[in-house]
């Protein structure tokens, strides 16, 4: 977790004790065949008919990836500066925000709600049988019982409801090129590319509760664009549980064209020019030790889902970073169901956001909204996923994701890759004997990456 790596990389996290241990009844689990999805979210729509009723999700099909099954939808409605207090009651304080830091420009096209999110059988059988398997340990930093699945699909707290987004179905790895668009006030931005590969422990279907060994996942990553920051790359292994284990970091610095074992980092650390925190990446990684997590409830909310235009090859980084935000026509919003945690700063710990609230797509676990506040109690920032299923893989992919300083009016989109000829290749993996000190500096200096 060191200071350049892209926000696909780190699913993992530090969690506090939560209020309740336990794992579900056999009688509340059959509920994961009935009333609720295998993943644990509401099977039925909502009264309204806005929100229609899950019908097993995106059904896998072989046609390119990134391509758009709802290329033919149209928008309902576009809320506007103008017509804004219409939909206040769908909207958290960070969109409503950025509406009145950009009453001009911000607009947010809403869409027909597609529950697009689907995953492979045998990770939905596994899901299912977690639930009256699976329980936290060491006081909610870690979980037993699972090697596989959504961990509690029908969670208790808040600490449970994070871990589902923490440990989410991403195929057993994958490599590529991720671009990061760290964007100024002016609109004018300087690109960082970085190299990736990565291989998940924890999700992989060979994976056995002896075999998982605390592991979640390896990788590898190298900075290749700009010249300034080019030649710098990491190696991580990274734990399930980080207080039972630290997660192991290297480094190698091309200037002494060496590789060190560096401490870990996280927490509020500055990433991108400052624009996010390391804690930030994947939306959220953790830890969250430093908070009182709150889960709220459920609500609906309108949130970045389906965004399969932000992907399109056609585009140019040029055409999606604008000045002040993204451009707004690229983007899809849907109302869905959304799990609410507030999390705020405990008594005695330092963090510089003081809090945090979390919105989770019910069918996905992805943290899709995140709100927060400085030090001073502040609204500060807001960040968005605008999240995608490749139906070929299948994989639901929390990709493109846009982070708003709303003080300075500077924001990062990362995880692009609009502009690269070959996409990320899903369901790659390496054993872990490859990810050493010795392959990073292997993979670090040799001329040709991604091959």
């Amino acid at each position: 977790m060191t200071r350049h790596l892209p926000a696909l990389l780190l699913a993992v996290g530090l969690i506090q004790l939560p209020p309740a241990l336990a794992k579900v009844s056999t009688a509340e689990a059959a509920k994961l065949d009935t009333e609720l999805t295998p993943m644990g979210a509401e099977r039925a729509g909502n009264k309204a008919g806005t929100i229609p009723a899950w019908e097993g999700g995106l059904p896998q099909k072989d046609y390119p990836r990134g391509a758009n099954p709802y290329a033919e939808d149209k928008p309902l409605y576009t809320i506007t500066s103008a017509n804004l207090k219409q939909y206040e009651a769908l909207l958290t304080e960070g969109q409503k925000m950025l509406f009145k830091t950009f009453p001009d420009s911000y607009q947010m096209p809403v869409y027909p709600t597609r529950r697009s999110a689907s995953y492979p059988a045998w990770f939905n059988e596994a899901t299912k049988n977690n639930a009256t398997r699976v329980e936290l340990t060491n006081e909610g930093y870690g979980f037993k019982g699972a090697a596989q699945g959504y961990p509690f699909p029908i969670p208790k707290n808040g600490t449970e409801v994070m871990w589902n987004h923490i440990m989410r179905y991403n195929t057993k790895g994958f490599k590529g090129y991720l671009n990061a668009i760290p964007t100024q006030a002016d609109g004018s931005w300087v690109a960082e590319r970085n190299y990736v590969e990565l291989s998940f422990v924890y999700n992989n279907p060979k994976t056995t509760l002896d075999t998982l060994n605390n592991q979640n996942l390896y990788a590898l990553i190298k900075t290749v664009a700009p010249p300034n920051k080019a030649g710098t790359s990491d190696l991580l292994h990274v734990p399930i549980d980080r207080k039972a284990e630290n997660t192991g970091v290297w480094e190698f610095n091309p200037g002494l064209q060496r590789v060190r074992r560096i401490g870990e980092v996280g927490y509020d650390n500055p990433l991108f020019d400052g624009l996010m925190t390391h804690d930030q990446l994947d939306m959220f990684n953790g830890p969250l030790d430093r908070y009182t997590i709150k889960l709220v409830g459920k609500k609906e909310v309108l949130i970045p889902y389906n965004s399969y235009r932000l992907y399109d090859p056609k585009l140019k980084y040029k055409d999606i970073a604008q000045k002040g935000h993204i451009r707004r026509d690229l983007t899809r919003y849907e109302l869905h169901r959304c799990w609410v945690i507030e999390a705020e700063v405990k008594p005695g710990f330092n963090h510089r956001y003081k809090k945090r609230t979390f919105w989770l797509d019910e069918d996905s676990w992805i943290v899709h909204l995140q709100d927060i506040y400085d030090e001073r109690g502040q609204f500060w920032r807001t960040a968005e996923s605008h999240s995608i299923n490749f139906a070929n893989v299948p994989v639901v992919v929390n990709g493109v994701q846009v982070h708003y300083d709303l003080q300075s009016r500077r924001y990062v989109a990362i995880n692009l890759t609009n502009e690269e000829s070959k996409l990320i290749e899903y369901d790659w993996e390496k054993d872990p004997k490859y990810f050493t000190p010795q392959q990073l500096q292997k993979f670090a200096t040799a001329g040709k990456t991604g091959g």
